[in-house]
């Protein structure tokens, strides 16, 4: 409910703000050469954004940062204070991540769609509009690539100019040893064109009054994970200035503080000539965040505009919890180099790669080096069944070392710690509970350990990612061409392994198949008589990496009939509906129905009690859906109010 509130909050000020006109300012869209993009938070730190990171509006300044986007970002954008002719600016972004968002298994690139204007509320005879879409691709971890196709407007009294244009860019990024220290270096070539155009499509002459091509070459070094320092020097192609007169730099820092729930920034733009190197911009901003957006502030002053300009944006963010899907023996030798918008995985190449055993005893802690952070599940399901349950954290440290460990989630928001003094010669256990005392939802946590120096300074001296998934895979049975079916999973962690048995009317094993990992989504049966009216059992065993078991049986008919017992003409009445949880006790799954009753008293709330692996376990579902895409609004909802990812299934 925090999630939804703080979304609603955010949005409303955006709006407001948006459509605010107080004469104290100048058009933002009107100084490009200045502000690049429509970003309060690049804007905050002089424009110096090139090789920044892909969140807020980054791909405006370079579309390569569109590579290392993880799920939706919605960008709302205004200088709301603008006594320009043609009035406040405003402008907006979406950019999404199919492959976080699990729409694809592979990395097909992240899109963005933006849009930069003004006119709307001030003098329709003057306005300027610009759209851009965007693609960006992760080259491997530390280096992307993307592209921008920009389209530019410009009506002024009863004429209008256009042009098309490309901008093209890459980034590298470098990481030190030290956690959360990089350098990241941006280049880009924007506004690719042959001249703006009149619009009956005739060329302007002369072509000298196209837009200049852009290049720009940015710097971004952090030396921990809440600090940004930037630089970028920007060349425009105008062959009739002075270089002085063509090379911009731009200039800027920030530093996040209170969790990284707050950040503060400055920057300095300005030109290199003798006589405007003092005269430049001086910018400052700063920013309220949480895991469900952003909000950044950034004032600009001095130098080319003569008046102050204010300028604000809103980011909401959604999505962006699917895995890259690696082998667990690689996750464990992994070193994870992460901020608070950039996930880049670096594997070690210098040590040999290590296979954890399933549990560490007091040997095993001996051998491991100091400070180095070692855990005997990197997957765990908290419910009691005795697989997975939990995971022991064991390191080696001096005897008067003071440590602590923590564990955060996907938006660096502490949700668990221990501190203690010299080694734990038994390790540190995790359940999944949280320092509330309640379960942690689904999803990924940084494990990091903190070794106090002499001063009592803690520093992170090693990493691990933990997942904790406590809701079985999802699993679907059903007839496909003659002698085969279909076999369909989800779940967010990996599969570990699966098994079909099919039994005939006797409860006699007929034939069976198995294997690791995902199960294909077509099985061939070899055994399974095809004459008319015969019916069997099938039995789909999988497990996923946490230890999660779930067993769904269908009964099918082969031959002429192609009916499914019990639930005949599927593809037409088939429903699905959403599982929230799954229980043990049975007065845990009464008391999130009561609760989910009373926030959606339109919905159909439902307890089903299934056996699985034989537990039993009671599952809690809400709404009745025909199409997969009906139930997205409702999952997205319970996501925010209540903390857990939904997973859409089809009731026995």
């Amino acid at each position: 409910m925090m999630q939804l509130k703080t979304l609603v909050l955010i949005s409303i000020i955006a709006m407001m703000l948006g459509n605010v006109m107080i004469a104290d300012g100048s058009s933002g869209i009107d100084h490009r050469d200045i502000f690049v993009g429509a970003s309060a938070r690049a804007v905050g730190m002089g424009s110096a954004f090139t090789a920044g990171p892909s969140t807020n509006n980054g791909f405006l300044w370079n579309p390569s940062s569109l590579g290392y986007l993880n799920g939706i970002e919605l960008n709302l954008g205004s200088v709301p204070f603008s006594d320009a002719v043609s009035g406040p600016d405003q402008a907006f972004s979406l950019a999404v991540s199919p492959y976080t968002l699990g729409i694809t298994d592979k990395n097909v690139g992240n899109l963005s769609v933006a849009a930069w204007f003004n006119g709307l509320n001030g003098n329709n005879n003057v306005s300027t509009q610009i759209g851009l879409l965007g693609y960006g691709l992760a080259i491997g971890d530390y280096v992307s690539a993307g592209a921008n196709v920009r389209y530019y407007q410009r009506h002024i009294a009863d004429e209008t100019r256009f042009l098309w244009s490309t901008d093209v860019g890459m980034q590298f990024t470098y990481p030190f040893e030290r956690f959360g220290e990089s350098i990241t270096l941006g280049m880009n070539l924007a506004e690719l064109s042959n001249g703006i155009r009149y619009s009956d499509g005739k060329l302007i002459e002369p072509v000298e009054e196209s837009l200049p091509l852009v290049t720009r070459f940015g710097m971004t070094y952090r030396p921990d994970s809440a600090t940004l320092l930037s630089t970028d020097f920007a060349i425009r192609g105008q062959n009739d200035r002075d270089w002085g007169e063509r090379v911009r730099l731009h200039f800027g820092a920030e530093r996040w503080v209170f969790n990284n729930h707050f950040g503060v920034r400055v920057g300095y733009t300005t030109l290199t000539s003798s006589d405007e190197f003092g005269n430049g911009q001086w910018t400052q901003g700063i920013s309220f965040r949480n895991s469900s957006g952003q909000l950044d502030y950034a004032h600009v002053s001095g130098g080319e505009l003569e008046q102050n300009l204010h300028w604000i944006s809103a980011t909401l963010r959604w999505g962006g919890s699917k895995k890259n899907p690696k082998p667990k023996e690689e996750i464990q030798n992994q070193v994870l180099v992460k901020d608070t918008e950039l996930q880049d995985t670096h594997e070690t190449t210098t040590t040999p790669k290590i296979v954890m055993p399933k549990t560490l005893d007091v040997n095993t802690q001996n051998r491991s080096n100091t400070g180095e952070l070692q855990l005997t599940e990197q997957a765990i399901s908290p419910n009691s069944d005795g697989l997975a349950d939990s995971t022991k954290f064991s390191f080696r440290v001096k005897a008067d070392n003071k440590w602590e460990l923590t564990l955060s989630d996907a938006y660096t928001e502490q949700v668990w710690k221990q501190t203690g003094t010299g080694t734990p010669q038994q390790g540190v256990t995790w359940n999944g509970m949280g320092s509330d005392g309640k379960l942690v939802p689904d999803g990924d946590y940084m494990a990091q350990l903190h070794i106090a120096d002499a001063e009592g300074t803690l520093h992170i001296t090693s990493s691990s990612k933990v997942t904790v998934d406590v809701i079985p895979a999802t699993v679907e049975i059903s007839k496909k061409a003659p002698g085969t079916v279909g076999v369909q999973t989800w779940d967010i962690n990996p599969i570990a392994n699966w098994k079909l048995e099919v039994f005939d009317a006797n409860n006699v094993l007929v034939e069976e198949s198995e294997g690791k990992g995902k199960p294909p989504e077509t099985v061939v049966l070899n055994k399974v008589s095809q004459l008319p009216e015969r019916t069997y059992k099938f039995a789909l065993s999988v497990q996923d990496i946490a230890g999660n078991k779930n067993t769904k049986q269908t009964d099918l008919k082969f031959g002429r009939a192609t009916t499914i017992s019990g639930n005949q003409n599927v593809a037409q009445t088939r429903k699905f509906t959403l599982m929230v949880g799954s229980f043990s006790e049975r007065r845990n799954a009464d008391m999130l129905a009561q609760n989910l009753r009373n926030l959606y008293p339109n919905e159909t709330v439902k307890i089903y009690t299934v056996t699985v692996s034989e537990n039993t376990m009671h599952r809690v579902t809400i709404g009745e859906f025909t199409e997969r895409k009906d139930a997205a609004p409702l999952k997205q909802q319970i996501h925010e109010s209540q903390g857990v990812e939904p997973i859409l299934i089809t009731p026995k």
